[in-house]
């Protein structure tokens, strides 16, 4: 059965004892995800469903996780292996698995990601600060373009100012210029 955070934790005595995803439930019993999901269903597991934008992802309580695995275990339904691993073997003892395993791999996991975004936050860092070297050097490109243009239109205001005055000139007769009149 999925529940609302809320109801959850109000169900639990007001802690929240952690959530893990369906892929990490399947492989601390050893079964599928959707096994998982089933269980949820019918109400072996506490799940709660955590929406990021339009993607959902169903989330499934440590605490249930914990009783069921020990449940199976009792009852000897408890698989030794997951059928289905995420690129690598899990690491189970006797009683089929430890939870601590899950724990560690999801630590180690953790800090894997940690350090990925910790490059990303540099690389990030760095096209910002190039960026803004770049608007930099394109509002100097642009105030000297504009430099460049007020100083062409100068130009060809002299120039058509003199051609006025050439014009003025060559209009007056010989006589005139020549004598100044």
């Amino acid at each position: 059965m999925v529940e609302e955070p809320t109801e959850a934790v109000r169900r639990s005595g007001g802690e929240s004892s952690g959530w893990v995803t369906t892929k990490v439930a399947a492989a601390a019993l050893g079964v599928t995800p959707r096994t998982v999901r089933t269980y949820i269903h019918e109400g072996e597991l506490e799940g709660r469903e955590e929406q990021e934008g339009i993607n959902k992802r169903l989330l499934v309580s440590i605490t249930s996780l914990d009783e069921l695995r020990v449940r199976r275990e009792t009852e000897g339904k408890f698989r030794t292996k997951s059928r289905h691993t995420s690129g690598h073997e899990e690491t189970q003892g006797e009683h089929g698995g430890d939870m601590s395993e899950v724990i560690r791999d999801l630590s180690t996991r953790l800090e894997r990601r940690a350090a990925e975004a910790a490059d990303l936050r540099a690389r990030l860092e760095l096209t910002a600060e190039a960026e803004s070297t770049l608007q930099e050097r394109l509002e100097q490109e642009r105030e000297r373009s504009e430099a460049i243009i007020r100083e062409r239109e100068e130009a060809q205001e002299e120039a058509r100012r003199l051609r006025e005055e050439l014009e003025a000139e060559r209009s007056k007769g010989f006589w005139r210029r020549l004598f100044g009149g």
